[in-house]
């Protein structure tokens, strides 16, 4: 992609994400977002038809990063040595700490981390999925527990000024979910072997 291009669509992005701190993004215009980019309205359109468009990209910008981080963790790695996935998850938010701090504790943001949220556990049971042993149901519940408890934490750890290190919670979070997973699955296999 063309330097310039991509320094257009940054400072798109950028201003998007000021201005989603600011008002609900039904709220934002194409005039108002392109003022905020240092852009006219001309060169907006030249890469999106909308608003919306800006926010979807950006949406999918972000379910790539992790998708790209979680498609080199396969579930051995995950279950053998949990620290090294969760501490590479938190690496890649730190990458960008203003930008995901954005996205995690401004209620005006609810539309992208609703559908992140969506779209991770969706990624993860698709990774996933074969490797666990339990019931499918259960599986889709235990994601679902496991993403929207770490994305609380992380808001959490947010809105509480960043205190704990990042590594070190990432650690314990990374105990709490894989011992987790490991308990349920030796836990559904003991049940399937007394019913046999």
């Amino acid at each position: 992609m063309d330097k310039r291009v991509i320094k257009t669509k940054r400072a798109i992005h950028e201003a998007m994400t000021r201005l989603i701190n600011e008002k609900p993004i039904e709220e934002i215009t194409v005039t108002e977002l392109a003022e905020a980019a240092e852009i006219n309205r001309k060169t907006f359109y030249n890469y999106y038809g909308s608003v919306y468009m800006v926010a979807e990209e950006m949406e999918d910008e972000i379910i790539e990063r992790f998708e790209e981080t979680l498609r080199k963790i396969d579930f051995d790695t995950l279950l053998k040595n949990p620290q090294t996935t969760f501490i590479t998850l938190a690496k890649l938010i730190t990458s960008d700490l203003d930008f995901y701090e954005n996205i995690l504790t401004n209620r005006y943001q609810l539309f992208f981390l609703q559908k992140i949220t969506t779209s991770l556990k969706q990624r993860m049971m698709t990774l996933y999925a074969d490797e666990i042993t339990i019931d499918r149901e259960l599986v889709e519940y235990m994601l679902e527990y496991i993403v929207s408890g770490l994305v609380s934490v992380y808001q959490r750890w947010f809105e509480s000024g960043r205190k704990m290190d990042i590594e070190s919670l990432s650690r314990n979070m990374s105990t709490l979910v894989v011992y987790g997973i490991q308990t349920l699955m030796e836990s559904q296999e003991n049940a399937k072997n007394n019913e046999g």
